[in-house]
């Protein structure tokens, strides 16, 4: 899948047409065997989090501070991160479990918790060490009561699976350049190999 090395660390590109779509596409293959995973650590988690507009240059340096000196507790930020980012997935494609839809609202509770509305909008989340995931939960949370959220496609592509916002019902692939490409040469070569020798 496409990814780029910030800071470091592969991320991958956002494609989506929105963050908490986005967020589900950290991670690639889904339903295959052996899917590809981009959030290995917090500092990854942070990372794509600034990335995608969820958290300001500063607030990302604090939270990847806090991250490093507590290792453990990041780690634990991330398995829930990831849990989310399960449910999430079923959430926006199939409409979720109960049991998804209580791992959601048990993300987005505790961001609400923290929100602060200013003349600007909403405050940028604390700089505290859970505030990536609190970010990505409230993207969650203005993603899934948007109109946007009946309009998801999911890319057929092999070992892809991501999401996309498709408000017209027409969008097929994650990326043309990548999936739909990868398609039409297989197909093509497919069919080389199909015709009968000459």
């Amino acid at each position: 899948m496409a990814s780029i090395v910030v800071d470091g660390l592969v991320v991958p590109l956002s494609v989506a047409g929105h963050p908490a779509l986005d967020f589900c596409n950290t991670r690639a293959g889904w339903g295959s065997p052996t899917p590809k995973e981009y959030l290995h650590t917090h500092a990854h988690l942070t990372v794509w989090a600034r990335e995608n507009g969820l958290l300001t240059p500063a607030a990302a340096r604090t939270v990847g501070l806090a991250g490093r000196r507590d290792p453990a507790a990041g780690a634990a930020v991330v398995a829930r991160a990831l849990a989310l980012r399960e449910a999430l997935y079923d959430v926006v494609l199939r409409r979720g479990t109960a049991r998804d839809w209580e791992m959601v609202n048990a993300e987005v509770r505790g961001a609400g918790a923290v929100a602060t509305l200013t003349p600007e909008g909403w405050a940028p989340f604390s700089a505290g060490i859970e505030a990536a995931l609190r970010a990505v939960a409230w993207s969650a949370a203005a993603f899934l009561t948007s109109p946007l959220a009946g309009h998801v496609g999911a890319c057929p592509g092999t070992g892809c699976g991501w999401v996309f916002a498709d408000p017209r019902d027409r969008r097929r692939w994650c990326s043309m350049a990548w999936c739909g490409n990868r398609n039409k040469a297989r197909r093509h070569a497919d069919q080389r190999r199909a015709r009968p020798h000459a």
